[in-house]
């Protein structure tokens, strides 16, 4: 059989279109099958930010935050638990202990009552399943609190008492002084307008207390706080302490305001 040039070409481009159509499909049947990946069991690791100086004073509070970090894995099914211990004595903690996973954080609550001046330590220990318990030390600076007794020291000329149950008010002018030599120590006079010669020992801390004392016959305590006057003596200092005052069988709850 003798083929002409047209019918060659034809041939030519016949056989071209099979071969192209075989390696397609020869490309998407082998081609796109490729063989999964293993799944890659990542260990978990982390770190942790939080302040580990405490810098606080007596009969206060402080609140210690801390934040997890995930290096590597998943905190999910690796909670992370934060545990404080050692405090020393009169110093608590809320919570003492506190696990983490999706809110990679949290915070403690230290209360700190009549504790000496001072340094001293606690622990935080830090520990998850995969990794463990890692163990570190939180300082503790118990700072002495700021003397205001010379701050309150002045005299006092617009002071009252509110009184129940009669509902009285005693309004009188107050001297509070200083005690020398004695940090923190102040002298009230002429509480509830009962003279010069009726004089309070209170003491200072954030707030203001007078210890039980007789004085005169009476007998007196109470607490309260202390903070600037209102305008226009704003830069000046007043007192609202709320005390009882007992003479013979007759008792008196008071609000001390001692003010300008």
């Amino acid at each position: 059989m003798i083929f002409g040039c047209n019918h060659i070409k034809m041939y030519i481009s016949a056989m071209k279109s099979r071969y192209i159509v075989w390696l397609l499909s020869l490309f998407l049947c082998c081609c796109n099958k490729n063989p999964s990946a293993p799944a890659v069991n990542t260990a978990f690791s982390f770190t942790s930010t939080y302040d580990s100086i405490l810098n606080c004073a007596p009969n206060s509070s402080y609140i210690l935050d801390f934040n997890t970090e995930v290096l590597s894995g998943s905190v999910d099914s690796n909670p992370v638990t934060y545990t404080i211990s050692g405090l020393p004595a009169n110093v608590t903690v809320f919570p003492n202990t506190q696990s983490v996973a999706l809110v990679k954080g949290g915070i403690f609550l230290f209360t700190f009552g009549n504790v000496p001046v001072g340094r001293d330590t606690a622990s935080i220990v830090i520990s998850s399943a995969a990794t463990g318990p890692q163990y570190h030390m939180l300082l503790i600076n118990i700072l002495g609190l700021p003397d205001y007794a010379s701050k309150l020291a002045g005299t006092y000329p617009g002071s009252y008492d509110y009184c129940i149950p009669a509902d009285s008010l005693y309004n009188y002018t107050s001297i509070v002084n200083k005690v020398t030599d004695t940090p923190y120590e102040i002298k009230i006079t002429n509480v509830k307008n009962l003279g010069l010669g009726f004089t309070v020992t209170a003491w200072l801390s954030t707030r203001v207390t007078i210890p039980f004392q007789s004085v005169g016959g009476y007998q007196i305590w109470g607490s309260g706080t202390f903070t600037h006057d209102n305008p226009p003596n704003e830069n000046l200092y007043q007192m609202a302490i709320n005390d009882t005052l007992v003479y013979g069988t007759d008792t008196e709850r008071c609000t001390i305001h001692i003010q300008h």
